[in-house]
């Protein structure tokens, strides 16, 4: 057989398989997505109201449309159950082996996010009939593949029901996400240069804002609870009241914000240890940067944890329920009462490992610790109880200098401002005196811990009644 015949052939062996090769890839790659809506089925407020999918043999289309609860507050101060959020996402998938003749993977997806209602009709004009978010999705054959999303830049006025409108600038976004089979796990980066939003009495603006995760699933069979970190900065954040509004003159701003989120993961309980920071904190003139929270929850129960995370996400969407937390706001809590209450029978423990920031005085400092250590079932009702196993503790450390600012702070004339820095001088020597604080410099130190119903401040036992007097 001469080489051409050879090619010919070859050729027409090839034309003769790929399409079923396409039709395997079609079924493969309809099965990966059947699976993830049903993932989807166990979200305690995103709701698949509608899906249709035609399959052919080199290519498929499919379009989905969700809907997401959205409370609102009315004009007599209610919240209420509003129109909920639709949004639909329209995909063609070209499918693999060589899906567009561009890859080799198990399908490639074109898909666009378009959002339904008033404010999705008038972002559509915004960006003159193109999609708010479009993705290219190549789905290996494994289930996993990578996704990249782009949303373009846009301005949109939004009515706020009073007349005004919420102008919003959005200067676009990217984002790049690798994800395993059934998103068990996945990466992702993503930057938006800017983001402003102004309504008659304040402008804010954002900039710079760039944020990554690397996370998994803690349980196969749970597909929303993730494990692992999350990053986010900023590179500036300003808020302005406008001289005509109604919020006076309140201004601030921050640069080089921060946000770390490491969640591990151990055995059924998850930890969470989260860092806040700015290296400028500025209110009207005054920096009082760097400033930071950090903060651990540990040993959450992961399962109990997602009991109480839908129990809220449902009564959020519930009007009837919302009603009535209107009416009686202590009602909110009952529905949560029960995952709550079983939350803490695995002692978990909180903590403030820092909440501090920088002002003309000096340093202010901030921690604390709270544990329930072996709550039984039945002692989960008895407040009594819970007090006895109650374990807190905190330091505090601050400027003399800033304490004296703050009680002058109301005062309408240089005389009264005197007069109350003169009173709280005499209460911090009363304080220091029975030994419940101490300075040390600048700065005013004290401590306080509570354990087995016992309140100690500066290791002395407190006594309110006592404070009166020497």
């Amino acid at each position: 057989m001469s080489r051409p015949t050879k090619i010919a052939t070859a050729l027409v062996a090839i034309a003769l398989i790929y399409p079923a090769a396409t039709w395997f890839s079609g079924q493969r790659i309809q099965a990966v997505l059947d699976e993830h809506y049903a993932d989807m089925k166990s979200h305690p407020s995103l709701k698949v109201s509608e899906r249709t999918y035609e399959r052919g043999v080199f290519s498929s289309t499919e379009k989905v449309s969700f809907e997401m609860a959205m409370p609102v507050a009315a004009e007599d101060g209610t919240v209420q159950a509003g129109e909920p959020l639709r949004m639909t996402i329209s995909s063609r998938i070209q499918h693999g082996p060589v899906p567009g003749f561009e890859t080799l993977a198990a399908a490639m997806l074109d898909s666009e996010v378009v959002l339904e209602g008033e404010v999705g009709a008038a972002l559509r004009e915004s960006l003159g009939g193109k999609a708010p978010l479009v993705a290219r999705t190549v789905v290996k054959f494994d289930g996993g593949g990578h996704s990249a999303m782009t949303s373009p830049a846009f301005e949109l006025a939004v009515p706020n029901g009073t007349g005004q409108a919420l102008r919003i600038g959005f200067s676009g976004l990217k984002a790049d996400i690798d994800f395993s089979a059934g998103m068990r796990s996945y990466t992702m980066k993503g930057t938006a240069d800017g983001l402003s939003m102004e309504d008659p009495d304040m402008l804010i603006k954002l900039s710079g804002l760039v944020f990554d995760a690397d996370q998994h699933r803690l349980f196969d069979d749970e597909a929303w609870l993730y494990a692992g970190k999350q990053r986010a900065t900023v590179a500036s954040m300003k808020a302005e009241a406008k001289e005509e509004g109604e919020l006076g003159d309140t201004r601030f701003e921050l640069e080089r914000l921060s946000y770390d989120i490491d969640m591990p993961g151990k055995g059924e309980y998850l930890d969470i240890k989260a860092l806040m920071g700015t290296e400028v904190l500025r209110v009207a003139d005054v920096d009082y940067g760097p400033a930071h929270y950090d903060f651990s929850i540990k040993h959450l129960h992961g399962r109990t944890l997602m009991d109480l995370y839908r129990k809220l996400l449902e009564i959020s969407g519930d009007p009837a329920q919302l009603a009535q937390q209107t009416e009686d706001p202590a009602a909110l809590f009952a529905p949560l009462a029960g995952p709550a209450m079983t939350l803490l029978a695995h002692d978990p423990e909180f903590s403030i490992d820092r909440i501090s920031f920088t002002s003309p005085h000096g340093t202010a400092a901030l921690s604390a610790e709270v544990s329930l250590k072996g709550v039984q079932p039945d002692e989960l009702s008895n407040p009594l109880m819970l007090l006895a196993k109650l374990r807190a503790s905190a330091d505090l450390s601050v400027p003399q200098g800033l304490l004296l600012a703050f009680a002058s702070n109301e005062a309408e004339d240089p005389e009264e401002a005197d007069f109350a820095a003169a009173q709280l001088q005499q209460q911090l020597e009363l304080l220091e005196a029975q030994g419940y604080l101490q300075r040390q410099g600048d700065q005013v130190k004290t401590s306080a811990a509570f354990s087995q119903g016992q309140l100690t401040v500066n290791g002395r036992p407190f006594n309110p009644l006592a404070m009166g007097g020497r």
